[in-house]
């Protein structure tokens, strides 16, 4: 009796595998039973293409009939064999060898008819959609898959491009979701499995197209307010909100010309340059390098006090100061003494501080302090042979701190909400990773001794050093998925690529609202209300003329909102904004007219506030823009950023700077010991002109001239009436005596108190 087996597999290997299991059996079987009969050296193998490219195996032999009950006890324990119908046998025997070659007659064994219906009846199936688009989300169904032999499991893979970090999710057997990353082809296959054993598989390969970038909505342009002050307490607030403090001859001259032509012609002044300033401060000191002198002085920020206390572009030298605080690098990470390598990205926020957005972004970015702090300067392409990927630092913070921020945001500033009520991010670890890439193979320009890669210290600390530039063989070439639809292609350039990354930020809609809210509170009140935020936001999306982030645009709807200009009657209690130290400190020195001794060496005091320019301890500032100080402001829902370096610390150690500054007339700044010709000396000039007022108009009147210019009026009745009566006597005496600095002495503890108050803690 000769029997014919059938092993029908879909996938080579498995096939492989399995006949030689099934043979091996075999031979063990007939070894065991001793059989007379030995199995017939005429097996034969033979491959055929099935059902569009499956493989069949088939072995036949001729052996005793009593193999039927082997065969039977093989095909139970071996679930994967399925025996032919005599008629697909008699095909495939035909196709093999003749009956008269095999010289025995065939019997046709017939087992598992069953069996063979159940694998023919089971089929994978894959319904796909229509259409693919990458960056958007789509579900594959194989619900259509059927099966006779039971329920089905279902196991599915996913073949994708390089570069693409897809992954399958949201699955539950019957459904997957895929959201194609990039554009390539991308092959999903479905493999289902019966409880018997058999499986079946299907596949579809799909190439997502790229989608159009989102747009915005085409915004209404929008006109900033008109610049209006109604009053000199108006003015005196405006000047404290927009420079670093009102000297009464500004004060005098915002009265004459009007709100308008005085924020025009500060709009039209040209930058003051902080590395030329820096050179003639240098200069001074003999020391053109920046290295500090033995006194511990340190350039960049004297520097940044010269231009905030004397420049007269007053309203850009503060704009840069808040540009400093949002798009932030430290003088105190590693950049030693190189004044000019950190002034030079002063230079920066400055020259674009009445700009385009845009093009200060790119400036940033591109600029070797930003790429040295924030490590995009040197940073590599993926080598995973090297163990090295691309730096995401510079791209996180360029989205999170620079342009867009952690949540989406309405354009009044709002989060917004998904279906669930909790806040919506806006980007994802992944889209780092792409960022990191995109912004690959950036370094020094012009500098022949340098390679890619090799150290800074070396540099002249004279050099100024431009833009950085790329370079191509450090440039990460794979195609970039980025934010609402922006893709960077494969083969883009590094330079193409920057634009991309910046347009794609520039022209997400939290930009508008991130920017403004961040402004507001840098100028005018931690905690604008939504239509301020949303009112500012308009002209930023697009002002009169059509121009998207033009700041100079942005910053006049800041400061003139009609929320600004609230009289201090007409304020919320929670109006306002802390005074940080240095803001602090250069609102009373430009008042009282603080002056260098020697005219040609204008130079900080050696006792200094406690916050320093540009050494924030990271690139996260001195404070956060969303800091709660205590429960009292959460309960409120109440931010206060500044309190953050407001500590008790600073407080004693800014009140000895205070006490310090109203113990003399001078104030020395060189050490003791040194001759009287290397010592710098600060004065305070007339006192604002107190002696004058004071011996016409008395105390009273004094103490009001000083309310008004120092805290715009909010002193209580109560502080007033105790400075009066602490004060009166000792001044009124000293005037009368003749005694000039008996008097001097007794104006500047009176001012002591009202800069230690509350009042002028805060800037209303």
């Amino acid at each position: 009796m000769s029997l014919l087996v059938r092993v029908n597999v879909r996938e080579e290997r498995q096939g492989l595998a399995f006949v030689t299991e099934t043979r091996s059996c075999l031979v063990f079987i007939s070894l065991f039973y001793k059989c007379a009969y030995n199995i017939a050296g005429v097996i034969t193998r033979k491959r055929r293409l099935i059902n569009g490219g499956a493989i069949p195996y088939f072995w036949c032999f001729k052996a005793p009939s009593y193999y039927l009950l082997v065969l039977l006890l093989l095909h139970a324990a071996l679930p994967a064999v399925v025996l032919s119908s005599p008629s697909q046998s008699q095909d495939l025997l035909a196709d093999a060898e003749t009956e008269e070659q095999m010289g025995l007659p065939v019997w046709l064994l017939y087992i598992a008819a069953q069996r063979a219906a159940e694998q023919q009846a089971l089929n994978a199936e894959i319904v796909s959609p229509l259409s693919y688009v990458a960056g958007a989300p789509v579900t594959f169904d194989a619900s259509n898959s059927v099966s006779k032999g039971g329920d089905l499991t279902y196991l599915w893979t996913l073949a994708k491009p390089d570069g693409s970090y897809t992954v399958l999710k949201s699955f539950d057997g019957q459904q997957v979701i895929v959201e194609p990353d990039i554009h390539g082809p991308y092959t999903l296959t479905l493999t289902v499995t019966n409880p018997r054993g058999l499986t079946s598989k299907d596949s579809v390969t799909f190439t997502p197209d790229l989608p159009a970038p989102e747009t915005l909505p085409d915004f209404i342009a929008t006109t900033p307010p008109t610049p209006v002050v109604v009053d000199r307490t108006d003015a005196i607030r405006l000047l404290y909100q927009s420079t670093f403090g009102p000297r009464i001859e500004d004060v005098d001259n915002l009265m004459d010309v009007g709100a308008n032509e005085w924020f025009q012609s500060q709009l039209a002044m040209s930058p003051a340059g902080y590395v030329d300033a820096w050179a003639s401060i240098a200069d001074a000191f003999g020391d053109i390098d920046g290295v500090p002198d033995a006194n511990g002085v340190r350039l960049h920020h004297e520097t940044f006090m010269l231009n905030a206390l004397y420049g007269p572009d007053q309203l850009r030298h503060r704009m840069t100061y808040a540009l400093s605080q949002l798009l932030v690098i430290s003088a105190d990470f590693d950049f030693a003494a190189h004044d000019q390598l950190v002034l030079g990205y002063v230079d920066v926020l400055h020259n674009n501080a009445f700009g385009n957005y845009r093009d200060l972004l790119r400036a940033v970015a591109l600029h070797p302090a930003m790429g040295m702090f924030l490590a995009m300067l040197g940073n590599e392409k993926a080598d995973p042979s090297r163990n090295i990927r691309p730096d995401e630092n510079f791209a996180r913070e360029l989205m999170q701190l620079f342009t867009i921020g952690l949540q989406e945001l309405n354009q009044d500033g709002t989060p917004l909400l998904a279906d669930d009520g909790e806040p919506t991010q806006t980007y994802r670890p992944l889209d780092v990773q792409n960022y990191a890439a995109a912004l690959t193979g950036w370094y020094f320009a012009d500098l022949e001794s340098y390679r890619f890669g090799s150290t800074f210290h070396s540099v002249e600390h004279s050099q100024r050093l431009p833009a950085m530039t790329a370079y191509p063989d450090f440039h990460q070439t794979s195609q970039k998925k980025l934010l609402r639809g922006y893709y960077v292609p494969a083969g883009a350039t590094a330079e193409q690529s920057l634009e991309t990354v910046l347009d794609s930020l520039f022209y997400h809609p939290n930009l508008a609202p991130f920017i403004s809210l961040n402004l507001i509170k840098s100028f005018v009140t931690s905690n604008p209300s939504p239509g301020y935020v949303g009112r500012v936001s308009a002209v930023f999306n697009r002002d009169a003329h059509g121009e998207r982030g033009n700041l100079s645009s942005v910053i006049q709807a800041v400061l003139f909102d009609e929320e600004a200009r609230l009289s201090v009657s007409e304020q919320l209690d929670n109006y306002g904004r802390a005074k940080d130290p240095l803001l602090r400190f250069l609102n009373y020195s430009r008042f009282f007219d603080v002056q260098g001794y020697d005219e040609e060496r204008r130079e900080q005091l050696r006792r200094r506030p406690s916050q320093e320019f540009l050494t924030a301890p990271s690139v996260f500032n001195f404070f956060s823009p969303v800091h709660v100080p205590n429960s009292d402001f959460a309960d409120l829902d109440l931010v206060a950023p500044e309190f953050q370096i407001i500590t008790s610390e600073a407080l004693v150690s800014d009140s000895g700077l205070y006490a310090y500054m109203k113990s003399s007339e001078e104030w020395e700044l060189c050490c003791a010991g040194e001759s009287d010709d290397s010592k710098i000396y600060w004065i305070y000039s007339d006192l604002g002109g107190l002696p004058d007022l004071l011996e016409s108009s008395g105390t009273v009147a004094a103490i009001a001239y000083l309310d008004i210019y120092l805290t715009q009026g909010r002193l209580s009745e109560t502080s007033k009436a105790a400075l009066l009566e602490a004060y009166d006597d000792t001044l009124t005496n000293a005037l009368l005596a003749g005694e000039r600095e008996w008097l001097l002495v007794t104006l500047r503890q009176l001012i002591y108190q009202i800069v230690s108050s509350p009042e002028y803690f805060i800037q209303r």
